[in-house]
């Protein structure tokens, strides 16, 4: 009976032992629900299956002629008579080994946008957007969850509390976007926490953190100049911590119209925003979208014709924040306006401080994929610098010896949120490691401190 059934059962027996293998593989190495953590052998062998259930299907005329009876006398005949699904198999079997190199050369995963509830941030009239004061809440990033607090100032704190300057302290505020922020760590762990710590027992000085997502020096500028001259806060040293996503946030904002003349005081739920994050694989489909040449193509042929294609233009926009640093193209094309109004407005910062007495450091660091990458951030930032004799702290170096050390994958899972690119809660102790000597150079007038290069003015 199987010499009659042959070869079709053959092909069948084979994906169902296919399917065995790979759900045992699964069971042992995986996570049992039937994805595979290796999603390259998955695609692979998803399309083995598929490609012996259609060869079943192809050689069924022959197992019909064999069921009557009618064996091909020799080897010669049998192929002759079964030519077209002999040529039919080669072809699928060639597209499918086609499909699984290509994957090596192809592994972009979609990119989808994420509303986010956001009752601990408010649109603001002078510096477009903040935390609401007094905040006792669970913050969201991605997939963590971690306690946030606010202040009465609005900044991001250890606990609510109605804060008050001590005048007779020296007051040190930071502002920078989501990395001064800390997204995704507790306080205690984030960098501005740990210098908060670490300074906690100094009578000569007090630290904020006035640092939230998204900011640009636009933003830094009409805090700054909020605080200082509508909420009276007092400022005598300021530390920008600028981010490489800044120049598209600047783009971004340049039609946003400050109103810095009243006191604004924000109410919790008042707006939502979205995050440009690539889509985990969290079904079938999603895995051979990711991970599959042939997949990806038919879906990117089918977005081409029927998707909406500005909504394509904008997720490619907003998920390439960095692009203008190493993209000659997309650095024409909005990147050095992004950087003349970057300057322009951390030129009226710079200003700002002159007429306030604040004494300003400027720092540069990484996102995950800047570590080798930052040529044009760093240099746009110690010409500003040195043209304003203004002291310059620079953070690459930091992350590029441990590179050189271990390795970048190795340096991306021990300082880096996965799949994020922020701090994780060691890369936030790295990075308060490596400005410590230089705060209290600058800030303390400590002159003993290690050779660190980062420093310039």
């Amino acid at each position: 009976m199987f010499k009659k059934l042959n070869p079709s059962l053959s092909f069948l027996l084979i994906a169902v032992f296919l399917w065995l293998l790979q759900y045992g593989f699964d069971i042992s190495v995986g996570d049992g629900d039937g994805k595979i953590i290796f999603w390259g052998t998955y695609v692979f062998v998803g399309f083995m299956q598929v490609f012996l259930i259609l060869s079943a299907l192809l050689w069924l005329p022959e197992v019909i002629r064999r069921l009557k009876g009618n064996f091909a006398p020799t080897s010669k005949d049998f192929l002759k008579r079964n030519a077209g699904s002999v040529f039919i198999c080669f072809i699928l079997f060639f597209v499918i080994l086609i499909d699984f190199f290509g994957f090596a050369f192809f592994n972009e995963k979609e990119v989808e946008r994420i509303y986010k509830a956001s009752y601990y941030r408010t649109p603001h009239p002078c510096f477009h957007h903040g935390l609401v004061q007094n905040m006792a809440v669970e913050g969201v990033w991605g997939d963590i969850k971690y306690p946030l607090y606010t202040n009465s100032f609005a900044f991001k704190d250890s606990s609510v509390f109605e804060a008050k300057q001590n005048l007779d302290k020296k007051q040190v505020v930071f502002i920078g976007d989501s990395f001064t922020e800390g997204v995704g760590v507790i306080y205690q762990n984030t960098f501005f926490g740990r210098m908060r710590q670490e300074f906690s027992t100094n009578n000569q000085i007090e630290l904020w953190n006035a640092g939230c997502i998204s900011y640009s020096p636009l933003v830094y500028y009409n805090k700054i100049k909020y605080y200082t001259e509508v909420e009276n806060f007092k400022i005598d040293y300021l530390w920008v911590f600028i981010d490489g996503s800044d120049i598209q946030d600047e783009i971004n904002y340049k039609d946003f119209e400050p109103n810095c003349n009243e006191k604004f005081v924000p109410q919790a739920g008042t707006i939502d925003y979205y995050r440009y994050n690539k889509k985990d694989d969290n079904s079938l489909l999603d895995i051979y979208k990711n991970h599959s040449l042939l997949v990806r193509l038919v879906s990117n042929t089918y977005n081409k014709f029927f998707a909406d294609p500005e909504a394509d233009e904008k997720i490619k926009y907003i998920s390439n924040r960095l692009s203008w640093i190493d993209n000659d193209a997309v650095y024409q094309e909005w990147g050095k306006e992004g950087i003349k109004l970057a300057e322009n407005h951390m030129q009226k910062l710079v200003e700002l401080c002159k007429e306030k007495n604040i004494k300003l450091t400027i720092a540069v660091y990484p996102w995950a994929t800047m570590i080798n990458n930052h040529k044009r951030q760093l240099e746009t930032w110690e010409r500003f610098t040195q043209k304003n004799n203004i002291h310059f702290i620079n953070l690459f170096p930091v992350f590029e010896e441990k590179v050189k050390e271990t390795s970048f994958e190795q340096v991306n899972k021990k300082y880096f949120i996965q799949g994020d690119g922020h701090w994780n809660a060691e890369g936030h102790k790295l990075v308060k490691e490596a400005i410590k000597n230089p705060f209290e150079k600058i800030v303390l007038g400590i002159e003993e401190i290690d050779s660190l290069s980062t420093i310039t003015n």
